[in-house]
């Protein structure tokens, strides 16, 4: 019956995440960069006085029938990034089977089976940390319906299976500690790699080829184990060997792609993120920003409280004498997140709210921690009266509930839903016989991809370079009754639309709205 109600939180977690899924209205720019740099068939580009019809774009967006499963080529555009290519090679096997269609579902489907995982995975480390099973429950609750787990599977990028290989790493860990012993005594050392080692290993090479954050939680948690090992358990031979073959198997992962040394060494975020790290003078103000995100998104600005909880709960059991030292295991898990926290927020972009997809990996193992401090600084761990214990978990229950409501209701801390795309792609699919502009910026021309769920709505649209000024002579812009206008930024805007007025002869020109560097007219 126990297992039931996991069950229950699992599948209500899953009917909330598809619930915001259905809400999501439209897509932020990397997102279209997963599509693009999954699915891209000949490359997109921006002419200059020409058109593109709706195909051409979307062809550059999705799988076209008869190109599935293409992973040569998945492998081969992320070389050409920064990034490593085994998320976007699930991702593609999903699109693979929706040949032709651009939709979010490809996208959110990729991220909720990596969020099932993730939420068997972390109910495994509850159970390893001994957590109760109210214990277990509110926190793969708080978990699964947490905004910015939401928020996780909501944006089509890989964090969602970064959290995934982050997760088991910290459990396997976690086994490591607790099993070393008998492990040891009944098994030689063949079998104790290969039921120890060998799984952290395939985690390893796995989650590296998935984001190179990875490194990160990897590198952290194994500096705590392998320290535990040698200077706590005394076996400095094991020690050695699990260090080897941590590096085994991050350098199959390099020999397996090879464009990762240039992307973490060469490339720009390589080089951005390293200069971030070794930049002292930035540390306070990193960590205090991404330490209020986790604040703001995932506690609803009551950590702190929380906090004052822990430690007044278990002060009073040490003024008890009933407090017990941590288990070697648990501070292990718990040096690797706070590594993570910490090194990623030196690494990490500064891009607002946005930037919690940095750190989402972190946030449920966050939750598992303070889930469990909480068990013990309420006694819910103990022998304590059913009377102390009950009023305990009506706490955590009531605290749970509020928090919840108010991170997703109150506060709206669930992002990537972007609800003002809705108007402006229903606006786009009303004048979609229209004659549609976009004068872009050559500077940035790639910026275009931030509307593509607006331009696909029409037959064909026609580009502009801002900066050329030369009259136009096409003649559907010169006699067309209305024109769809979308402006980038740019220096010769104005100049731009004043040779657009003159050429067409039209000067009526209303606002329909605004995005991110782009302002859409409708010019009559």
């Amino acid at each position: 019956m126990k297992r039931l109600g996991i069950i229950l939180v699992f599948v209500f977690s899953i009917l909330v995440n598809v619930y915001f899924g259905f809400q999501k209205s439209g897509f932020h720019e990397d997102e279209y960069y997963t599509y693009y740099s999954t699915n891209r068939s000949i490359g997109l580009y921006q002419p200059d006085r020409q058109w593109q019809d709706r195909q051409t774009i979307l062809d550059e967006f999705v799988v076209k029938p008869g190109e599935g499963f293409n992973y040569g080529l998945v492998k081969l555009v992320q070389s050409w990034d920064v990034h490593p290519p085994l998320y976007y090679m699930i991702f593609h096997t999903i699109c693979s089977f929706a040949t032709g269609v651009f939709t979010k579902w490809p996208g959110i489907i990729t991220n909720l089976i990596a969020f099932s995982l993730t939420f068997l995975v972390l109910d495994l480390i509850l159970r390893r940390l001994r957590a109760s099973y109210f214990v277990e429950v509110m926190a793969l609750l708080f978990y699964g319906v947490n905004p910015q787990t939401i928020s996780c599977n909501m944006l089509i990028r890989m964090y969602a299976w970064l959290s995934l290989f982050v997760a088991l790493c910290a459990y396997l860990h976690i086994r490591m500690v607790q099993e070393y012993d008998e492990k040891k005594a009944k098994e030689g050392f063949g079998r104790f790699f290969l039921t120890m080692f060998l799984p952290i290993m395939i985690t390893s090479y796995l989650g590296f080829l998935t984001q190179y954050f990875y490194l990160f939680f990897f590198v952290s948690i194994g500096v705590a184990f392998a320290a535990w090992l040698v200077f706590v358990r005394k076996d400095i031979r094991l020690g050695a060997i699990y260090v080897i073959s941590c590096a085994v198997s991050l350098a199959l992962a390099v020999f397996t792609y090879p464009a990762s040394v240039h992307h973490m060494l060469g490339g720009y975020r390589g080089n951005e993120a390293a200069g971030s790290i070794f930049d002292i003078g930035n540390t306070v103000m990193r960590l205090s920003f991404f330490a209020g995100l986790l604040n703001d998104f995932v506690f609803a600005g009551v950590l702190w409280v929380l906090g004052i909880v822990i430690l007044v709960g278990l002060g009073y059991k040490l003024y008890l004498k009933k407090a017990n030292g941590l288990a070697p295991e648990f501070v292990i898990f718990a040096v690797g997140v706070i590594g993570y926290f910490l090194i990623t927020a030196k690494a990490a972009l500064l891009v607002g709210s946005a930037s919690n997809r940095y750190e989402m990996p972190a946030y449920g193992l966050v939750i598992v921690i303070v889930a469990v401090l909480l068990q013990r600084a309420l006694r819910l761990d103990t022998s304590a009266s059913k009377g102390v214990q009950l009023a305990g978990k009506i706490m955590m229950l009531a605290a749970g509930a509020v928090l919840l409501f108010k991170g997703i209701v109150v506060d709206d801390r669930v992002l990537f839903m972007y609800p003002e795309d809705k108007d402006k792609i229903a606006y786009a699919a009303e004048n979609h016989d229209q004659v549609a502009v976009v004068m872009y910026n050559p500077a940035t021309p790639h910026n275009v991809w931030r509307l593509t769920d607006e331009l696909l709505e029409y037959d064909k649209v026609f580009y502009m370079d801002e900066e050329n000024t030369e009259p136009i002579t096409e003649d559907n812009l010169i006699n067309a009754g209305k024109i769809i206008l979308y402006v980038a930024d740019d220096e010769s805007q104005d100049e731009a639309l004043d040779n657009l007025k003159k050429s067409t002869g039209k000067e009526q020109m209303e606002l329909q709205s605004f995005e991110d560097m782009w302002v859409t007219y409708e010019l009559k």
